[in-house]
């Protein structure tokens, strides 16, 4: 179903722009010359919401729901995610950044653990079977084998093969699946919570999961396959080739495909680091925890009151140190966000190359400077609601390079300025989209011209 609609959204929004057959001149498109030619408001607008829809809906990865969550949960986080995606898209870029960086460390240190792993009897797991009883029956297995194949040369083939040949059975999807919550306790029926990466890396390195689901089979539990990957890629790039298009004719650009731009920049970035995550997942596989081995979480300290851990929270949140707050066994379901608890230096690198990325947002409204506008105030303000897109990401760009280096006293001070400009960067954003539909109402009339695709063909 998703494969369908991204098609008819990647069709319809495209078809506008080839030459089209006679259609009824309107009040829109009057002054349109050529009729053979000719677009509408509505083809603008459906062109630009459609991939604005595909840049902040279908790109977001999210993370696992609760098994017990009911699907209007589902819908309302991922309206508030997409929601977000639309106000401050640099900030679910740092997100896709730190899981990236986490999932390739996941999928390179457990492949080494692996080749580690005690070697117990294989275990099989897949969505419909519960495992990790293999504990218990580690022991018991384990004695009866070393009795019947101690120094067989199969035994001892086996532990050669696998300690210099070993299986990377851990990839970076694996990774992701981890991070967003993949694997989850169950007793019995009942759920508890999802799996730790601490939980994971120790069943690894005692051999607990000899036997894991392959890329395949987690895609498979994905909604959304290479194949409805592509179809939106496609859709974008698309846009951006019209867009490129009208440019080079000399035709007009709208400040709703100006601010459509902007987005699609930032949704390449967002599949280039997602694009092993599986997408939109509903269920995680099924684990028992076992009987002994796994460390039994310790109880968190008293929580602190005050207001000063709401401040503490949010600047926790802008940085994106946010995980080190989080204890999933107390949770049923991984949070959003959540990108398993990466280190400063790799927090830091995200927040780096999300801030850069939010720059080239701004400076592509930036492109409009000098456009035609319906009022000089309208002008003034896009010019001014640009300038902040780029100027407030600039500070905090300045301020992650202070932590970094460690020059905290100037850190808290930037920190501070940075802080002041986010209500301005929010309200700035808010301007830029407004203005990008009232500034439909005064187009110049080749701002109603579709794309002459025939110029760019060589042909005598």
């Amino acid at each position: 179903m998703l494969r369908f609609l991204l098609f008819l959204c990647a069709i319809a929004a495209g078809i506008h722009a080839l030459a089209l057959p006679a259609v009824e001149a309107t009040s829109d498109d009057s002054k349109c010359i050529d009729i053979t030619h000719c677009r509408t408001i509505w083809n603008i607008i459906w062109s630009s919401l459609a991939t604005i829809f595909a840049c902040a809906w279908v790109s977001v990865h999210r993370n696992i729901p609760s098994p017990s969550s009911e699907w209007y949960t589902v819908l309302w986080e991922r309206i508030k995610i997409t929601l977000w995606a639309l106000l401050v898209p640099e900030y679910i870029i740092a997100w896709a950044i730190r899981q990236w960086i986490v999932a390739r460390q996941i999928s390179e240190e457990f492949n080494e653990l692996s080749k580690k792993s005690l070697l117990v009897p294989r275990v099989p797991i897949d969505s419909g079977v519960a495992v990790g009883s293999a504990m218990q029956a580690m022991v018991i297995v384990t004695s009866q084998a070393d009795k019947d194949t101690a120094g067989s040369w199969r035994s001892k083939f086996r532990a050669f093969w696998d300690k210099h040949f070993p299986k990377k059975r851990w990839t970076v999807t694996h990774g992701f699946f981890v991070l967003m919550g993949g694997f989850y306790y169950f007793k019995g029926e009942h759920p508890e919570h999802p799996v730790a990466r601490e939980d994971l890396e120790y069943m690894v390195t005692n051999g607990l999961l000899e036997e894991l689901p392959n890329e395949a089979e987690i895609n498979d539990k994905s909604k959304g396959d290479a194949f409805s990957k592509t179809v939106t890629v496609a859709q974008t790039l698309w846009f951006i080739a019209q867009c490129l298009a009208r440019a080079i004719q000399g035709l007009t650009v709208t400040k709703l495909e100006i601010v459509t731009l902007a987005y699609t920049a930032i949704s390449m970035a967002m599949y280039r680091f997602w694009w092993s995550k599986p997408l939109s997942v509903s269920r995680p596989i099924r684990l028992t925890r076992p009987k002994r081995g796994v460390p039994e979480p310790e109880e968190p300290e008293e929580p602190e009151l005050g207001w000063s851990v709401d401040i503490k929270k949010f600047v926790h949140a802008v940085v994106g140190t946010q995980d080190d707050e989080v204890q999933l066994w107390k949770l049923d379901q991984a949070p959003t966000y959540y990108a398993g608890k990466p280190e400063e230096h790799q927090v830091l690198f995200a927040d780096a190359i999300a801030l850069a990325f939010a720059m080239i947002f701004g400076a592509v409204h930036c492109i409009a400077w000098s456009f035609i506008f319906p009022s000089h105030a309208e002008k003034l303000l896009w010019r001014i609601s640009a300038i902040a897109l780029v100027g407030v990401p600039a500070i905090y760009i300045v301020f992650v390079v202070l932590i970094a280096m460690e020059v905290n006293w100037l850190a808290k001070p930037t920190l501070i300025l940075s802080t002041v400009g986010i209500p301005f960067y929010l309200l700035a954003r808010v301007v830029l989209l407004v203005l990008a539909f009232t500034t439909l109402r005064g187009l110049p009339q080749d701002a109603y011209e579709t794309i002459h695709w025939m110029t760019f063909i060589p042909h005598v």
